[in-house]
């Protein structure tokens, strides 16, 4: 269960690592996009963000709970759904009280928005942190003579 459990902290590494560069495959874009246009290239960092990251998150966590890695290390597995969901209902909130709105920014709903990628770098973090807390696992795993570990 334990390189189930690192398997999924890869692809949850590798699920943040892909955000990084959807931010900047759609910020990018040229022309602009419409705000709110569905074809949008930035739709694919909001979705990955909204869906994926979260739901490997979760079972990423459920993972390390069966593998029995430890509750910090579940805990550190869950981090990413936490800091995913602090950006929908704080970050992104609190940048439309500071004034940002789909067709304009204001200085205080950019620099709330700078927020955004900061959390995005704790929750590049936490991957990482993770990849290695499970890759010593499976190494702890394999020191264990098998006819010891039943």
């Amino acid at each position: 269960m334990r390189k189930v459990f690192f398997g999924l902290a890869v692809v949850q590494l590798v699920a943040v690592l892909a955000q990084f560069y959807l931010a900047t495959f759609g910020a990018f874009e040229t022309p602009h996009p419409a705000p709110g246009d569905p074809d949008a290239a930035i739709g694919y960092h909001a979705m990955n963000g909204t869906m994926v990251i979260p739901l490997v998150s979760l079972v990423t966590a459920i993972a390390a709970l069966a593998a029995r890695a430890g509750g910090r290390t579940a805990g550190l597995a869950i981090l990413p759904f936490v800091l995913v969901a602090v950006q929908l209902f704080v970050i992104f909130p609190l940048a439309e009280i500071a004034g940002a709105t789909e067709t304009a920014t204001t200085t205080a709903s950019l620099f709330v928005m700078g927020f955004h990628a900061l959390d995005g770098v704790a929750i590049l973090a936490a991957a990482v942190v993770l990849v290695r807390r499970a890759h010593a696992l499976t190494k702890s795993d394999a020191a264990v003579p098998a006819h010891a570990a039943a």
